[in-house]
């Protein structure tokens, strides 16, 4: 099992028990606020605020962890750039079948792991933004350095969303 990730939204109250987050298709997420739960006569009801920028904090803590991505984070990155498995695999000039053995996690994905978190980055990053967001990055990798995206550019992608609770409380 992955570290647990833990995302909050600052200055709202932190749940009595923290909120795991399965349906965005990873084990360790685990909301500790912004999210609202209700039961209904149809079963428990799940509200989660801005869940585009949640959506956006976890795939950039996904692409700023130092560690090696598991198939599950790969298509996860796949599944909130809308790309369909044949259009991955056209994009990184490989075939569907190896797409899906990297989303099975039966092999790392190797250089097309640094492809898809820089074309996750693109994606994601504001098109005006995206020169100011990719420079520091691309200066700390030449310098061997674990990159990761300035606070500005950040705030504006994951929205209010923040990882761990340091912004919570």
């Amino acid at each position: 099992m992955k570290a647990r990730a833990e995302f909050s939204v600052p200055e709202e109250k932190l749940l009595a028990t923290p909120y795991r987050y399965q349906a965005c298709g990873l084990d360790y997420v685990f909301l500790l606020n912004g999210v609202t739960l209700r039961e209904t006569p149809h079963g428990l009801m799940v509200t989660i605020k801005n869940i585009h920028g949640l959506h956006r904090a976890i795939g950039l803590h996904i692409i700023e962890k130092p560690s090696p991505m598991v198939g599950a984070e790969f298509r996860y990155l796949r599944k909130q750039m809308d790309l369909t498995p044949r259009t991955l695999a056209t994009l990184m000039r490989t075939t569907v079948q190896t797409v899906a053995i990297y989303e099975s996690n039966r092999t790392k994905p190797g250089p097309a792991e640094a492809l898809m978190r820089m074309t996750y980055l693109l994606h994601v990053a504001p098109e005006a933004t995206r020169a100011d967001v990719l420079k520091p990055i691309i200066d700390q990798l030449g310098e061997g350095k674990h990159a990761k995206l300035p606070v500005g550019p950040r705030r504006k992608i994951v929205q209010f969303w923040r990882e761990g609770n340091k912004a919570a409380a």
